[in-house]
């Protein structure tokens, strides 16, 4: 069942849920008031005709000495000289002492019950009850006499009762009429609050038959509607950079992938060729191709870790920062052959502890290719903020805001080795930890890269790194 039906639904059902309490609520309300109008009237007609000796109903009902005839005795006056008050629609019926009807007033009798029989022998208050006669129902109060015998005051119910089931047409004719009306206006109220929502649908359908990631959204707003369409836009604004970035980095790969292949094609092209080639042009076209191939390697490396985001099954854990920089100061210093002065103060940080050590890695890396042989890079750690100085050429102002671009190489680097990735890896470690990538040039010469790692400290927020080192 689609929302709009089921929202139908629900506002059909609210208003006769209504329409039915209201109605019932009513009805019962009017039954109870015609109920006390009825009485009342009887209550007065029962006193009217009422003594306090019995001595005038004895009269009027032919229960005294020589008057046991039972002739109508409609409209007979009181003892003041006044008729009796006739009642439309009512019956008058007296009981003798015994519990037998003696007198009736109008056409047919009242069925005379236990309670009648025990008010007319043991008399009692005066009480009412409802009883059927032919086809109609009476309400009936029963007046018990001095000195025995009682009379059946009763009016018919037949008007009353014809006003509640008057009552009760006009109430199912509005029920219908009210839950329609609901249902009709809760489908229109649904279609017009769906409609960004068939748009929604329509557009994420489109997208998934066509791929393309433009589509006709509906305007966002402030309601629950509009935020979902505010957030599916946001979400395609995602997707369509991220597939821009994607294709982008596609697009880089290729080209950092041709000039390697390229190389590689053309020194096996050139073996194929002379195979009589001199020992020192073999072994230099030999190491070319190492060369090549490694920085291939290299380059597939830092790929898959870019792309795939590897580290990510490695869960993050509290370590000394100054540990990990002094592991990967030693690997660098093995590798390389250079001297690294480390200068490490302890600081706990909460990281992936492969990510910290890979971006670390890569800034050494960096310094390494940059520095003179015979000059000596130091790295500092303080408070969550490692910095690799180098003694190089530095780098230029016009490259500082893209040295940890993907690819991004600087023209007086693009003789050296490397794919242009490696920084890059170094400012995506740092977003993941929290922290920032910095690069600078220092007063006195040489690069200055910095990786900033939010200290950890228990039951605080983590503090701001201090600046980097000069």
């Amino acid at each position: 069942m689609s929302l709009r039906s089921r929202l139908a639904l629900a506002l059909g059902g609210l208003a006769a849920a209504a329409v039915l309490v209201v109605g019932v609520t009513a009805y019962v309300t009017t039954q109870q008031s015609l109920r006390r109008e009825v009485d009342r009237t009887l209550t007065a007609y029962g006193e009217r005709i009422g003594d306090r000796d019995g001595r005038f109903i004895r009269l009027l009902c032919g229960l005294l000495p020589g008057r046991a005839d039972r002739d109508d005795r409609a409209g007979a006056p009181d003892e003041d000289g006044r008729p009796i008050p006739e009642l439309p629609g009512s019956r008058v019926q007296c009981v003798d002492s015994l519990g037998r009807a003696v007198l009736t007033r109008t056409s047919g009798g009242l069925p005379v019950d236990g309670a009648v029989r025990t008010a007319a022998t043991r008399g009692g208050p005066a009480r009412f009850s409802v009883v059927r006669s032919g086809d109609d129902s009476y309400r009936v109060l029963t007046v018990p006499v001095a000195g025995g015998g009682a009379v059946m005051v009763a009016r018919s119910l037949e008007e009353a009762e014809g006003a509640l089931a008057d009552l009760r047409r006009r109430f199912i004719l509005i029920g219908l009429i009210v839950t329609a009306s609901a249902a009709l206006l809760g489908w229109l109220i649904a279609t017009y609050v769906t409609r960004p929502l068939d748009r929604l649908t329509e557009a994420a359908s489109g997208i998934a038959a066509t791929g393309a990631l433009e589509a006709d959204l509906p305007p966002a707003g402030r309601d629950e509607v509009g935020r979902l369409a505010g957030a599916f836009a946001t979400m395609l604004g995602a997707l369509h950079r991220s597939r821009d970035q994607q294709q982008q980095l596609a697009q880089d790969a290729g080209h950092e992938l041709r000039t390697p292949l390229t190389s590689l094609r053309a020194n096996i092209d050139t073996l194929r060729r002379h195979p009589d080639l001199p020992e020192a042009t073999r072994a230099q076209v030999v190491d070319d191709l190492d060369s090549e191939a490694r920085e291939l390697s290299g380059l597939t490396e830092e790929l898959l870790d870019l792309v795939t985001d590897r580290r990510d099954e490695e869960p993050a854990r509290t370590v000394d920062l100054a540990a990990l920089v002094e592991r990967s100061v030693g690997r660098a210093r093995r590798r390389s052959g250079r001297t690294i002065e480390l200068v490490a103060e302890p600081c706990e940080v909460l990281v992936r502890p492969a990510l910290v050590l890979r971006a670390v890695g890569n800034l050494l890396e960096n310094a390494v290719k940059f520095s003179p042989a015979d000059t000596t890079i130091e790295v500092r750690t303080a408070d969550g903020a490692v910095t690799v100085r180098d003694r190089g050429p530095g780098i230029p102002e016009a490259d500082l805001p893209h040295v940890f671009d993907r690819f991004y190489r600087a023209d007086a680097a693009r003789a050296l080795p490397g794919s242009g990735l490696g920084l890059s890896i170094v400012a995506q470690a740092a977003a993941d930890c929290g922290g920032r990538a910095e690069a600078a040039n220092a007063p006195d010469g040489g690069a200055r890269m910095t990786l900033v790692i939010p200290p950890y400290r228990a039951g605080s927020e983590p503090g701001s790194a201090p600046a980097p080192y000069g």
